[in-house]
């Protein structure tokens, strides 16, 4: 089965087209991020992993919880993501529409995983070198993994750098194992 980003893309774009035509690309981001929270909910995963629920009880969900934060058009998203089966992929498409958006007022975030946390010094140092590559601002995330061992994962837009402890012992192993 394809990425969950992959499937979120054609969502996002469209969503995107739609507000940049409308003027209310800052009104979807907060619809979307509205959204992305409400999917993130445990109980609300569960809901829509579960076949038995009819998709028409989730969206009433969303929209109850919602009450006026979502206009006739994110219902008529949601109603349209739910139709097509796609309800899981609400915080990639938020996350999507984010990305494109950044892109649109000419910067970009990055998610800066490592092991250890990344101090300010270093977090400069990283947005500087992101600013060179990709010719705009750079707005940095930081997030602890303990399982990279160390070394660091940097994701811009559709962009991975995985210079991690993990993966470089996982090339190892796999090379020698070959």
């Amino acid at each position: 089965m394809a990425e969950a980003s992959t499937l979120a893309r054609p969502y996002a774009q469209a969503i995107f087209n739609l507000a940049s035509a409308d003027d209310t690309l800052q009104q979807w981001s907060d619809t979307l991020a509205h959204l992305k929270e409400i999917a993130g909910n445990q109980s609300v995963q569960e809901l829509i992993s579960n076949p038995d629920i009819p998709r028409e009880e989730i969206v009433s969900l969303f929209v109850d919880i919602s009450k006026e934060a979502m206009d006739d058009k994110a219902v008529n998203f949601l109603k349209i993501t739910a139709e097509n089966g796609r309800l899981e992929l609400i915080p990639e498409i938020a996350d999507g529409f984010e990305i494109m958006l950044a892109e649109h007022e000419g910067s970009i975030e990055a998610r800066v995983i490592s092991a250890y946390a990344v101090n300010a010094t270093q977090t400069k140092k990283i947005a500087a070198a992101l600013k060179k590559k990709f010719g705009r601002e750079v707005t940095i995330k930081t997030e602890t993994d303990k399982s990279l061992l160390g070394g660091i994962i940097i994701r811009a837009g559709d962009v991975v750098i995985d210079g991690s402890v993990k993966t470089q012992l996982e090339k190892i192993t796999h090379s020698l194992l070959s």
